[in-house]
């Protein structure tokens, strides 16, 4: 008897392993560069990763940090080039991707190549140039709510451009806040009022960040006198400097926790507001 127990439970392992990756592979995400035109001749490109044949729900507009100078292309082959590939939302997208979700992450203009700085991410052209994104991203998905989020010196551009287009977003979030800005070091965002952004919004934030801009304690201040939604982070890994990607700055490690309670809160659903 026992000896059957233990074939069926083999038959029955073996069965759920193929409807694993029969799933998997009828979920496959389609990653396209999309190119939107602007004034003067420039242009702007974002990475679209969609499941194929979905309708998603939400869509989030992504910033990475560092320069946002991806040198987004794609081959003939349908292969993507691109730069930061270890950033936490460049390495995490296809794990937001679902039937109800799609991405999209945003390059530098075409006449900005280089030189996306934080004085730029700040300025109105950059939400002109953002309102230009979600226009392309809107007749593409006419029924889809828009979502903003950006990492490290992506959060300069998820602040401004949150509020400047407050009527574009359904939803802004903040992860790796640069919350400690310092001479010199993310200057657009002292003493940010991030209460002038009319969207909800969702801060999250690794409790043993060591980038020197971007302070637990400062941040969680921000959610605390805000009222603000916070989703505190711990454990991972460490391989890269503090401020770099492969480090609690950028989550690493810790991506499909991350993720899920990113997607949970956007969405409604219960979340966690510690993930360990």
């Amino acid at each position: 008897m026992s000896a059957i127990v233990v074939r069926f439970v083999r038959c029955m392992l073996v069965l759920l392993g193929a409807l694993a990756v029969f799933n998997a592979r009828g979920a496959m995400a389609s990653e396209q560069v999309i190119s939107v035109p602007l004034a003067q001749g420039a242009s702007i490109s974002y990475l679209l990763t969609q499941q194929d044949g979905s309708e998603p729900h939400w869509v989030l507009v992504m910033f990475p940090g560092s320069a946002g100078d991806l040198e987004l292309s794609q081959q003939p082959d349908g292969t993507i080039r691109m730069r930061e590939k270890n950033n936490f939302l460049v390495r995490s997208r296809q794990l937001f991707v679902d039937a109800q979700f799609a991405t999209a992450i945003v390059d530098a203009p075409s006449d900005e190549s280089g030189r996306y700085s934080d004085a730029f991410r700040a300025s109105p052209r950059s939400a002109q140039d953002l309102a230009q994104v979600a226009a392309s991203l809107r007749s593409r998905f006419p029924h889809a709510k828009l979502v903003l989020i950006g990492t490290s010196r992506g959060t300069i551009s998820t602040a401004y451009v949150g509020r400047a287009l407050p009527d574009v977003w359904d939803a802004v979030v903040h992860t790796s806040t640069l919350s400690s800005p310092a001479r010199g070091q993310a200057t657009p965002l002292i003493g940010f009022d991030y209460g002038t952004i009319r969207p909800r919004q969702l801060f999250v934030q690794h409790a043993d960040d060591g980038c020197f801009l971007c302070s637990y304690e400062a941040l969680r201040r921000i959610a605390e006198n805000g009222q603000y939604a916070l989703i505190t982070v711990h454990g991972g890994d460490v391989r890269s400097k503090p401020c770099e990607a492969l480090s609690h700055h950028g989550f690493y490690g810790r991506d499909e926790v991350v993720v899920a309670a990113i997607k949970a809160w956007i969405s409604g659903q219960p979340w966690q507001d510690d993930v360990g």
